[in-house]
């Protein structure tokens, strides 16, 4: 009766941990990256703008991962609307109005990206927003361009009733009834993620980083301890033969 033995280095040890541990780093971010916590609300939701007299709502049911009420304007950031595309932040505010938010849609084909808020105002009073582009996207550079659409699909001159400051803020005056803003513009792959976090813009590359330093720390690590100890490995049963 003999016993067979496997020898098993230390280097094929580690360099097996450490790819678990990779796999691990990069599953972890994936998941960090996709979950969010989601904040449902309702149509009888009410956001207030006290100083200004004015009001937000939603025609629809909806989430946002957060919702922040700062210098008279509201910040809906991861903004779902049923029936619409994601938001990743849009800002708010109404004067003398009350404003009912019905969707926001978004579309790119072959390069050309439209985005379409659509609200409806009780009173002639003021609107302010912001739909989150990146100033390239959103500024009056070439490629660029607006619209405001109201009742009877009547579209607005620009300068008359509403204007656009070059980060993308629009004003839109004295209208009441059904009010849709479209953007167009030639910029490829959808909706600026340039509002976000450092780490949840670039969450998969940190993660690969993070795990090719561990990996590279490891490795330094099994040659030194080699250099100290020649020869050595680590023997593991592997079965009995007759």
């Amino acid at each position: 009766m003999a016993c067979g033995f496997v020898k098993i280095s230390r280097g094929k040890v580690s360099t097996g941990i450490a790819i678990i541990f990779i796999i691990f780093i990069l599953s972890l971010a994936c998941s960090n990256s996709q979950a969010q916590t989601s904040i449902a609300f309702k149509p009888t939701d009410i956001f207030l703008v006290p100083a200004y007299n004015g009001s937000i709502s939603f025609g629809v049911n909806g989430t946002y991962s957060a919702a922040t009420f700062e210098n008279n304007t509201w910040t809906f950031t991861n903004l779902n609307l049923t029936g619409s595309q994601p938001l990743e932040n849009l800002e708010f505010s109404t004067q003398n109005s009350n404003v009912t938010i019905f969707s926001c849609v978004t579309s790119n084909n072959t390069g050309l990206q439209t985005i379409r808020l659509r609200y409806a105002v009780e009173g002639r009073g003021k609107q302010i927003l912001n739909l989150g582009l990146s100033p390239q996207e959103a500024g009056l550079a070439p490629g660029a361009e607006w619209s405001v659409i109201v009742n009877n699909n009547v579209f607005l001159a620009e300068g008359n009733v509403w204007s656009i400051s070059h980060d993308g803020t629009m004003i839109i005056n004295g209208e009441s009834g059904n009010v849709s803003i479209v953007h167009y513009g030639f910029f490829g792959n959808g909706m600026s993620n340039s509002n976000l976090p450092f780490f949840q813009q670039h969450s998969v590359a940190v993660a690969i980083a993070t795990a090719l330093a561990i990996v590279v720390v490891i490795a330094v690590v099994i040659k030194v301890k080699n250099r100290e100890q020649p020869g050595k490995s680590e023997l593991v049963e592997s079965g009995q033969a007759n």
